[in-house]
């Protein structure tokens, strides 16, 4: 009987995202995004931070895997300006179910919070204008990160 823990569940899904995002960038961008489209040149570049960012997480304490907003984060936050708060769970593209809190990271919101850190202040560009928010938690959700093996580039195609 395997007893993992859920951080090395954690862990594990991160090593998967790393051959998604990283080893399969290109089969993953194809998927979603034409080779002429503008938005997939500067999401290669967002990725490239993005994977680089995890290797080096990947090599320090599991207190820092909650350090800052991941795919298959729990993000708590509040918008500055309306006095109000909320969450959601930044997800892969194929598990995106905003009626239960999951969006993409490829959304225009999931993309501009990507890596952000408790206590950072963001102005975020929605369709109906800028707001500021304030993300104040974050924690990496084993739960959110299972169907991460189970989609990736080759469930998009």
């Amino acid at each position: 009987m395997n007893h993992r823990t859920s951080r090395q569940n954690c862990r594990e899904k991160l090593v998967s995202q790393l051959f998604t995002l990283g080893e399969e960038k290109r089969t993953f961008l194809d998927a979603y995004f034409d080779v002429r489209d503008p938005q997939r040149i500067q999401l290669e570049k967002q990725l490239s931070a993005y994977t680089q960012y995890v290797e080096k997480l990947l090599l320090g304490p599991d207190e820092d895997l909650d350090s800052v907003l991941l795919i298959g984060s729990l993000i708590e936050f509040e918008y500055i300006d309306f006095h109000t708060s909320d969450s959601f769970v930044i997800v892969m593209p194929e598990d995106t179910d905003p009626d239960k809190g999951r969006i993409s990271f490829l959304s225009p919101v999931g993309s501009q919070l990507l890596l952000g850190s408790k206590g950072e202040v963001r102005s975020v560009q929605t369709p109906s204008g800028s707001m500021r928010i304030r993300i104040t938690g974050i924690e990496l959700q084993s739960e959110a990160m299972n169907e991460l093996t189970l989609g990736g580039a080759d469930h998009a195609l």
